[in-house]
């Protein structure tokens, strides 16, 4: 076959496949690609830079000194990696967010109204401050812009001028203006904006910046990041939320140790009255019964028994004490109190216990103001909490039975003692019992008192659970990253440029590649004819070796192979739909054939839309409709053209049947007194789409040249030849591949940048080194270069 023979091998490295289908295109690959990077430019600008303020924090171990850990871990009570993340909700929570906005004034944002983006001015960098009189009532009030007249050290705001130090009301609050003199005078011109927002949105827009994690698993100290657009401003910040927390921590523990020592100081002046009533009640009596000395037997036999007495009341004040416990569990309900004093309990299981259950109800009121009381975090701290009280429970009821078996051992030590005291007289056993209240008070007032100064001393030796291993810094700007947005605006303009290739080319309805035919249909190729840049109809003439004269003669040799010769000399020439060239094949066609010196006829077939007598400049009529119906001869209808043998017969008469015309057998005696007079015959017939006048003509051609026109034949039409080749519809049918365009938008040759299946057709372009004559050459480089914008323009537009 024709083409097996002329088929180029096709590119299987996908990297050149790639070159070769989009190089032709680079034109549009720089224009998309640079208004990408334009765009991506533009677009850069008017980001404001973000930086990123860090420190490191060490949380202490607030379990050190605990009880039994095993326990604890059961209960899992006391975990590193819990403290870590609930101390990360406290860094972030609002209470203490909001003390930071309070005392640093976030609550007001001053900023320099530029050409392209807003700039915050912070701190030194900002001309005037606007400080809250009452900072626990800030309202927000919008944004404002204003002036400063240095000279007159006054503000330009809000329609009115105000002074330096007055104090002003905005939006319901009350502000203090002042002036940084420190400021520079020569930035006094540009625009400056201020926006008054609330205590409670500027907190929330922290915290949603504020980064913590612990720096590993099993460590406790964090690692805390908060994005900002001003570095001093994020270095205040995490440096003062540092500090508020601090002071929030301490201040818990010092409520703790005062409710305590308020519980001690009640319990001494109880017992200190008692104290003082019984020692009366001593002298009274030795006064009256005029006693000095105990014998040593019973002073042994008191000491026992004072020494029972004083573990009894121990016991007692302990027992009290986790009766208070009690209470204290029972009566919680949602918000958080005070554990009761713990100095008086020796167990350090239970110490840890109400530790825990009160930072856990703590840790519950903070979860239910950031998250509310339905959230999942909540709903934890709640099971978590009624597993705590549990144990408490457990662990008070096994102290309370612990301490009850030790009352009564006690006490049947003190009735053995007191037995053996029946034996003293009755006046120095009265003594003794009255001397043995004494102790009992006297121990338990110096116990009372030992606690009080070992919560002093506790309370005097608070410290914070945070401490600061770096202090805040900022590093260079995290966002936006400029290469990242060069980055992106090229493949943008790249993927960009790909898209709109691929929507010329894969999703045109259109022919546009030969490769698109070829594996649809068996029909063989015979030629591929350029598009000609001329508006002349000849493009081949004796002597001429442009690239389109070349291919119309290759096209003749290729349509001997196929079988047309002197003996089988007809040739049919057809299309899809109109305007695909079929007449500018048939004029060249013909004119090939007589440069060879033969003798050729060329019929005007398409007898509703007649070209060939107009492109040649030949009087229609007389004609073939004129002959068919018999009102004229053939001598009459066979005109000499200008190209030397070379002869027209014309359409003639346009007729109101057409197709009834030519299936009379008035054709058939034009075709045989033809084929004996001239070497060739070419028959130039109407598109087989619309009309049938092709096949009625069938019979009576030796081949088929059927004309596609890159760009202009539908594809569903390749279906349609491939049926009728297997229908046999046609003899010796061919194809040929019309008006091939460079791919891209050519700035040079056409034969630069073609290749099988990427280019429009192959072979076309090789082997001939350029352009035989300007009208066939595209444009000049400087009229291309020049006319770029309306070729990109008219991309889509296959011209």
């Amino acid at each position: 076959m024709i083409e097996k023979n002329i088929q180029e091998t096709k590119e299987t490295n996908v990297l050149i496949q790639l070159l070769q289908k989009y190089l032709p295109f680079w034109p549009l690959f720089v224009f998309t690609t640079f208004t990408s990077l334009i765009i991506s430019y533009l677009y850069l600008r008017s980001q404001i830079p973000v930086y990123v303020a860090s420190a490191k924090v060490l949380l202490k171990d607030p379990n050190k000194g605990g009880g039994d850990s095993k326990l604890l871990d059961a209960l899992n009570i006391f975990s590193e990696k819990k403290i870590v993340e609930n101390e990360i909700l406290v860094l972030k929570s609002s209470e203490l967010l909001k003390e930071v906005v309070r005392q640093l004034d976030l609550y007001t944002a001053t900023y320099i109204d530029g050409k392209v983006r807003l700039e915050e001015l912070y701190g030194k960098s900002a001309p005037v401050y606007f400080r809250a009189v009452y900072r626990d009532s800030v309202y927000p009030a919008g944004r404002y812009y204003y002036s400063i007249d240095w000279a007159r050290k006054k503000i330009f705001f809000n329609g009115r001028y105000i002074e330096d130090g007055e104090t002003t009301r905005i939006g319901g609050t009350s502000y203090t203006v002042t002036l940084n003199h420190a400021y520079p005078k020569s930035s006094s011109a540009k625009k400056y904006l201020i926006e008054f927002g609330s205590v409670e949105g500027s907190a929330s827009t922290i915290s949603g910046g504020i980064n913590a994690s612990a720096i590993s698993s099993a460590s406790t100290v964090l690692n805390v990041r908060l994005e900002t657009t001003v570095p001093e401003k994020g270095k205040e910040i995490l440096n003062k939320l540092f500090e508020v927390y601090n002071i929030a921590a301490i201040s818990d523990k010092n409520e703790i140790a005062r409710k305590t020592l308020y519980f001690i100081d009640n319990r001494l002046g109880f017992v200190s009255s008692q104290l003082d009533s019984v020692e009366r009640n001593i002298e009274r009596f030795k006064a009256r019964e005029s006693l000095v000395n105990i014998s040593a037997q019973g002073a042994n036999y008191l000491q026992n028994v004072n020494e029972g007495d004083r573990r009894m009341a121990q016991t007692g004040i302990q027992l009290s004490v986790l009766n208070d416990i009690t209470t204290y569990i029972n009566r919680k309900e949602k918000k958080p109190g005070v554990v009761p004093s713990l100095m008086l309990v020796s167990d350090p299981t239970l110490s840890s216990l109400l530790t825990s259950l009160y930072e856990s109800e703590n840790e519950l009121e903070r979860a239910k103001a950031l998250t509310g009381d339905k959230s999942d975090a909540v709903q934890l701290l709640y099971q978590r909490i009624a597993k705590v009280k549990q144990s408490i429970q457990e662990n008070v009821a096994n102290i309370k039975t612990t301490l009850e078996t030790v009352k009564t051992n006690v006490q049947r030590d003190i009735d053995f003692n007191s037995g053996l005291l029946q034996g003293i007289p009755a006046k120095e056993r009265e003594l003794l019992d009255i001397s043995r209240q004494q102790s009992i008070k006297n121990a338990i007032y110096t116990f009372l008192l030992q606690k009080r100064e070992e919560m002093a001393l506790n309370s005097a030796s608070t410290t914070a659970d945070l401490r600061v291993l770096e202090t805040a810094s900022t590093g260079g700007q995290i966002r936006p990253v400029p290469k990242n947005f060069y980055i992106s605006g090229l493949v943008i303009g790249i993927l960009s440029a790909v898209f709109l290739v691929l929507l010329k080319e894969q999703f045109k309805n259109k022919i546009l590649f030969r490769e698109e035919v070829e594996s649809k249909t068996s029909v063989s190729f015979v030629g591929e004819i350029a598009q000609a840049y001329s508006n002349k109809t000849i493009v081949i003439y004796d002597g001429k070796r442009t690239v389109v004269a070349e291919q119309f003669r290759s096209l003749r040799t290729n349509l001997n192979f196929i079988g047309l010769n002197e003996k089988q000399n007809t040739l049919l020439i057809t299309s899809s739909i109109s305007g695909e060239g079929k007449s500018f094949m048939a004029i060249n066609l013909a004119i090939s054939f007589t440069l060879t010196g033969k003798k050729v006829a060329l019929l005007e077939m398409d007898l509703r839309k007649p070209k060939l007598s107009v492109l040649l400049e030949i009087d229609r009529e007389p004609g073939i409709s004129n002959y068919l119906v018999g009102k004229t001869t053939l001598d009459k209808i066979i005109k000499e053209t200008s190209i030397p043998n070379l002869f027209l017969l014309p359409a003639g008469a346009i007729p109101p049947n057409p197709t009834e015309l030519i299936a009379k057998g008035g054709f058939k005696d034009l075709m045989d007194q033809l084929r004996p007079q001239f070497d060739y015959v070419i028959i130039d017939t109407a598109p087989v789409g619309p009309v049938t006048d092709a096949l009625l003509l069938n019979p009576y051609s030796d081949v088929t040249l059927y004309v596609i026109r890159h760009g202009k034949t539908p594809k569903p039409f390749v279906r349609l030849i491939e049926e009728m080749n297997k229908q046999g519809k046609f003899k010796n049918m061919c194809l040929v591949f019309n008006g091939l365009k460079p791919r891209g938008i050519a700035l040079g040759s056409f034969s630069k940048g073609y290749g099988y299946g990427y280019g429009y057709g192959y072979g076309y372009g090789y082997g001939y080194g350029g352009y035989g004559s300007s009208d066939e050459a595209p444009r000049s480089i400087f009229y291309n270069i020049t006319s770029y914008f309306k070729k990109i323009v008219r991309f889509f537009a296959n011209k």
